[in-house]
């Protein structure tokens, strides 16, 4: 199955649960379109606005949301679109990691809120906090409770299980996943705008360990994934880009073994640069190779 059809059947299963959209969206300029996927067991996902993917879960009393938006008018606006859906008052946050287009938009909840998120992360926003880092979230919405490897918990009637396996896109990466319904939201641990993996070395991140998580996610009865960026993915899809990404490591590392240079591994490997990798707000990409050579080599 290639990638095209695994987006189909992961789109018609969407269409099947019933989506609420209008449009398509890009991330970079941020779309004014709010589209908003219910899933099924109450669990609905808003893609749109600036920032990453958010998931919104409607418990008993309240609802429990995953990531916000990179602004507080942006999170506002899908706010907005969540009222529509339900009346019930946002009660409980977790966080899939520190980057301030999963974060930064939480200002646009009244403080007090239980905020979950791995250890890791949390000290990367107590340190952007304390450092005043440009639009960095006040003291008010750092993260109330941790996890370190895996807590299972129900939260307002909705059975969860967070994971934190090894270090990925950065080392504080929470994979949530929701056991009834059998969707995993995996962050930026998988980005289905992107063509590989994109590592935060600079935030602990990891290629090799990236590898180990992708294993993990694939291991997960879970046949849908909303990921932090783009598009709901099917399991095929995670298990060939973890494929692609583990072969390019195995040639690598023994090169790396052997002395080589980066520019003589990428012509070993025939690594193909004549179309850079380009995030959406137009930032280049390192590749996985580059990644992987720099953590490796690392003194």
């Amino acid at each position: 199955m290639n990638r095209r059809t695994s987006l189909a059947i992961a789109f018609a299963m969407t269409l099947g649960l019933g989506i609420f959209a209008t449009a398509s969206s890009a991330q970079s300029p941020p779309s004014p379109i709010y589209l908003v996927h219910p899933l099924k067991g109450g669990v609905y996902w808003i893609e749109g606005g600036a920032g990453s993917n958010n998931g919104y879960i409607v418990g008993d009393k309240g609802v429990i949301a995953i990531d916000m938006k990179t602004t507080v008018p942006s999170e506002k606006m899908a706010l907005a679109e969540l009222a529509k859906i339900t009346t019930k008052p946002i009660t409980d946050v977790i966080l899939t990691h520190s980057d301030s287009d999963h974060v930064n938009g939480l200002p646009a909840l009244p403080p007090g809120l239980n905020i979950i998120s791995q250890v890791n992360c949390k000290k990367q926003i107590e340190e952007a906090v304390a450092r005043g880092a440009p639009n960095a979230i006040s003291k008010e919405y750092i993260p109330t409770k941790t996890v370190d490897k895996m807590e299972s918990l129900t939260l307002d009637g909705v059975r969860l299980t967070l994971l934190h396996w090894t270090p990925g896109h950065t080392s504080g990466d929470l994979i949530v996943y929701l056991p009834d319904q059998k969707i995993a939201f995996t962050g930026d641990a998988y980005n289905s705008r992107l063509p590989g993996p994109y590592i935060h070395l600079n935030e602990g991140g990891s290629g090799v360990g990236w590898i180990e998580e992708m294993k993990h996610m694939i291991a997960l009865d879970a046949g849908l994934y909303v990921t932090g960026h783009g598009s709901l993915v099917l399991k095929p899809e995670l298990m060939r880009s973890l494929a692609a990404n583990e072969r390019e490591l195995e040639q690598v590392k023994p090169l790396i073994a052997q002395g080589k240079s980066l520019d003589e591994i990428e012509r070993a490997i025939g690594e193909d640069k004549s179309k850079p990798l380009m995030h959406e707000d137009g930032r280049p990409l390192p590749f996985f190779s580059e990644v992987v050579y720099e953590e490796l080599t690392k003194k």
